[in-house]
């Protein structure tokens, strides 16, 4: 899906996240008239099925609780919840809502459809400009930083009595206060864009404007600008333009994806060892702590094993036993691996169905595995 860059926000936090841990996923459109009565439905559904997998009343209250705190969305979604005794480490919106839901109570989180259809980024911003000025909004997390940029330009419109000898230099006057509001503009987004790491920059009002302000960009703002077409300064950051936002998020998982298969691809055709795949060879190399990239596909019901640290994974006995690591827990391979490559600080991403790995996952890594 995404880059390890994306995921450190929320990293720490999972890896603090104890169990047992609640991870459920779920449709919270309100798009339909009975979309209260369905999430209210769905709501008890999902307290049952952590029930039925063992998960302490406690934990299911906080789950609950969560599914309530937050309204549902006007347009079509999904919402990743991650919940653990201590409280929800996780609540995001799902690009793309599952179209059942996934609901798992166990001892780590379950990360992958997040990673799969998760809007998670880096920070990015959402400039809304006019011919006065622009209302800039920095976006990281779940924090958001906001500030208004007025230009000193005026008039920006012509006056309406102005007789035809005046009117040249009216209109005159009016683009050169326009234009020196969007040098205001210009000034202090690319002090953003050179003060903090931004992935992307989204840029909405009327489209003269938009243009004009593009053309007072230096080259590196510019080549970040994305502009969705919907929405406007007066309406901000609306339903049309968060749906925008979240189409953008989605283009942008598809790239790196596909970046990503390519490289695995090249490096497996090379044979340099450091394209590896199957239970075995993935979590020797997490031990190593040399993955780059985890490659998630289907791991189905697929186990691995693990001592008192959980970030040391192994596919059996002997081979943790031979680096002093008595196996106490079984745990599921789809969220043990996830969990250990996010503590080396390795990316994440979902395999495209095309990619047949062996046990379901495979891995890039950062140089090719000691041979011992």
């Amino acid at each position: 899906m995404t880059s390890a860059t994306t995921y450190s926000p929320l990293a720490h936090t999972l890896l603090a996240t104890r169990g047992p841990v609640a991870s459920v996923y779920y449709d919270d459109s309100h798009d339909t008239q009975d979309a209260a009565e369905r999430l209210a439905v769905l709501e008890r559904d999902v307290a049952r099925e952590l029930e039925q997998q063992g998960a302490p009343h406690p934990l299911i209250a906080a789950v609950t609780r969560a599914m309530n705190e937050r309204p549902a969305t006007e347009h079509r979604s999904g919402r990743a919840l991650i919940v653990g005794l201590d409280g929800v480490a996780v609540d995001e919106h799902l690009v793309v809502p599952p179209v059942t839901p996934v609901v798992r109570a166990s001892e780590l989180p379950y990360v992958v459809p997040l990673v799969e259809n998760g809007s998670v980024s880096g920070p990015y911003l959402v400039v809304a400009v006019d011919q006065v000025g622009a209302d800039l909004t920095r976006y990281q997390g779940k924090s958001a930083f906001s500030e208004t940029v007025v230009g000193e330009g005026f008039p920006v419109h012509k006056a309406a009595s102005a007789g035809l000898n005046a009117w040249g230099d009216s209109q005159h006057r009016v683009e050169e206060a326009v234009r020196k509001n969007l040098r205001a503009v210009a000034d202090r987004l690319t002090g953003e864009v050179d003060g903090h790491e931004l992935d992307f920059i989204v840029l909405i009002g009327q489209e003269r404007v938009r243009a004009e302000l593009v053309s007072e960009l230096p080259h590196r703002v510019a080549e970040r600008i994305v502009q969705p077409g919907v929405g406007s300064r007066p309406t901000g950051v609306d339903s049309a333009v968060r749906v925008a936002i979240a189409h953008e998020l989605n283009n942008r998982r598809n790239v790196h994806s596909d970046r990503i298969m390519a490289q695995y691809d090249a490096e497996d055709g090379r044979g340099s060892g450091r394209a590896v795949a199957g239970l075995a060879a993935v979590t020797a190399a997490l031990r190593e702590r040399s993955v780059a990239t985890l490659i998630i596909g289907q791991m189905h019901d697929e186990t691995v094993l693990a001592g008192d640290d959980l970030t040391l994974p192994g596919s059996d006995p002997d081979t943790l036993s031979d680096f002093g690591i008595a196996p106490t827990q079984t745990l599921r391979a789809d969220e043990a691996l996830p969990y250990a490559a996010m503590a080396i600080g390795a990316d994440l991403v979902c395999a495209p169905e095309r990619l047949r790995l062996s046990d379901g996952v495979g891995a890039l890594l950062r140089h090719a595995p000691t041979q011992g």
